[in-house]
C-alpha cells in the first residue's frame, strides 16, 4: 500500500467539500459537515493559512484521496492536528503511518517546535493505540469536555510527543508529581 502526503491546495476546495461530507465523522466534534460550513471554515483559513494551518491529503496509490491531516496552532511552539480517514480504510494501519508522517514532518519542518499535541474522545480506542504506537504519551484527561450531539459529554483524552522523544525514539513517561496532588 503506497501512501504519500499531499498538501491541500486552495484549488481543492471542491474536493475538500465531497470528502468531508461523504460520510459521518463520529469521533469528532462536528461528526457530520454541510458544505456551506466547509466553505466558511476555509474562507477563514480553517484548512491553509500560511502561518498557523496546513492541511494534507492523505493519498494511496497516488490517485485516490483517503484521508486529510491538518496541522494548526503552528505559530504557537506546540502545534495540535486533526485527522480523517474514510472508514474503509480504516483498520490498515493507515493512521500510525499518518501520525509518524505528520510528526516527521513537524519536526524536521519547524525547529522551534520542542512538542506536537493531539486530543482524541476517551471512547475512540483505536486513537489512543496509535497515539502510543507512535511514541505519544497521554498527558491529559479533560473531565466532560468532547460535547455530544445529543447534548451530553464524553471525557477529551490529551497526548503529546516531544521532539527529544521522537529524535532519540523514546517515550518519556509523565512525572506526575506527589500523587496526593
Amino acid at each position: 500500500m503506497n501512501l504519500t502526503f499531499k498538501e491541500f491546495l486552495p484549488s481543492d476546495l471542491l474536493l475538500l467539500v465531497d470528502f468531508l461530507t461523504s460520510e459521518i465523522w463520529p469521533y469528532h466534534s462536528r461528526p457530520q459537515l454541510t458544505p456551506e460550513e466547509i466553505q466558511e471554515a476555509f474562507e477563514k483559513g480553517v484548512y491553509n493559512n500560511s502561518t498557523s494551518c496546513k492541511t494534507f491529503w492523505i493519498v494511496l496509490d497516488n490517485d485516490k484521496r483517503i484521508g486529510l491531516i491538518r496541522l494548526f496552532d503552528l505559530q504557537d511552539s506546540t502545534p495540535l492536528f486533526d485527522i480523517r480517514i474514510l472508514s474503509v480504510y480504516r483498520g490498515k494501519g493507515i493512521g500510525e503511518r499518518a501520525i509518524n508522517w505528520l510528526t516527521n514532518y513537524i519536526f524536521t519542518t519547524w525547529p522551534d517546535k520542542h512538542r506536537i499535541e493531539g486530543y482524541t474522545r476517551q471512547d475512540n480506542l483505536t486513537m489512543r493505540r496509535i497515539f502510543q504506537k507512535c511514541g505519544y504519551v497521554k498527558e491529559a484527561c479533560h473531565r466532560k469536555a468532547w460535547p455530544l450531539p445529543n447534548g451530553n459529554y464524553l471525557d477529551a483524552v490529551g497526548y503529546g510527543i516531544l521532539r527529544e522523544d521522537w529524535k532519540q525514539k523514546k517515550v518519556t513517561p509523565n512525572n506526575w508529581g506527589n500523587k496526593d496532588f
